[in-house]
């Protein structure tokens, strides 16, 4: 079974990078507040592919729930 939550990096211009797909919620969080932001500050999306659900995570690691202005599109296969 394929990892359910896909992480991504939200660019400047507004497009989304995929990182890597991770096996729960909390690890992803984990992993972008204690790698990422630290790495490279930025806001990173979470989006849970069973339920669609969608997660802003800020390098400041102050979250909200996903703007309006960030595009919605589907991860059909990783590969």
């Amino acid at each position: 079974m394929l990892d359910p939550f896909d992480v991504f990096k939200v660019e400047h211009n507004g497009t989304v990078r995929w990182l890597r797909a991770i096996a729960d919620m909390e690890r992803a969080k984990s992993y972008i507040t204690k790698v990422l932001a630290v790495a490279a500050p930025a806001d990173y999306l979470i989006l849970n592919q069973r339920t669609g659900e969608r997660i802003i995570i800020q390098a400041a690691t102050d979250q909200r729930e996903c703007p309006s202005n960030i595009p919605s599109f589907t991860v059909s296969s990783r590969g």
